[in-house]
């Protein structure tokens, strides 16, 4: 008789001690802020990273723990830059493209190594449609210490003009928490 094992058992950071300043989604009636809810995200993100050394369960948490915490997020996930074409990373939400051309938003976002927010993305050129319920988009690059772009964070929003500045000073806060223990 083999005795069964739990597959995980680290609790949502707002459940570890009682003195921690994540608050569970249910612990407030008042609905939080965009601010306070990226507050909240990149406390735990950084709480459930912060012994992790490889870059790519760092990748998954960041995208599982956004996705579940950003309520205007639809999709979002990582596309390593490659020689040729940007191949998936760690993402949530519906499937995504597996591989895209250095075109459309991550394209752009990668070539000129600028976060790129995109407010409606039937009016952007060379948009690539992973999902056609997609209608808003931010892609922040995520570069190493040479300045060489090795991915990208793309975040979809079924609701055109989703981002904001809020979002892009808390995600690009975020982007160098993935490379720290990789040096």
């Amino acid at each position: 008789m083999t005795k069964e094992q739990p597959f995980c058992l680290v609790k949502p950071s707002y459940e570890k001690t009682k003195s921690s300043k994540i608050k569970s989604p249910e612990s407030s009636k008042i609905p939080l802020s965009k601010k306070e809810m990226y507050e909240q995200a990149l406390a735990e993100i950084k709480d459930r990273v912060k012994e992790v050394d490889s870059i790519i369960p760092r990748m998954a948490t960041v995208a599982s723990v956004l996705k579940n915490a950003m309520p205007h997020y639809f999709w979002c996930g990582f596309y390593f830059a490659e020689e040729e074409e940007m191949i998936i990373g760690p993402y949530q939400g519906t499937t995504a493209c597996p591989n895209i051309a250095y075109s459309g938003v991550c394209g752009t976002s990668a070539k000129k190594k600028e976060t790129i927010i995109v407010p409606d993305v039937h009016n952007f050129p060379g948009h690539i449609a992973c999902d056609e319920r997609s209608q808003s988009e931010m892609v922040i690059p995520i570069m190493d210490d040479k300045g060489r772009v090795i991915a990208v964070f793309d975040v979809d929003s079924s609701q055109k003009a989703a981002f904001d500045e809020i979002d892009k000073k808390y995600l690009e806060e975020l982007m160098p928490i993935l490379l720290e223990r990789e040096k």
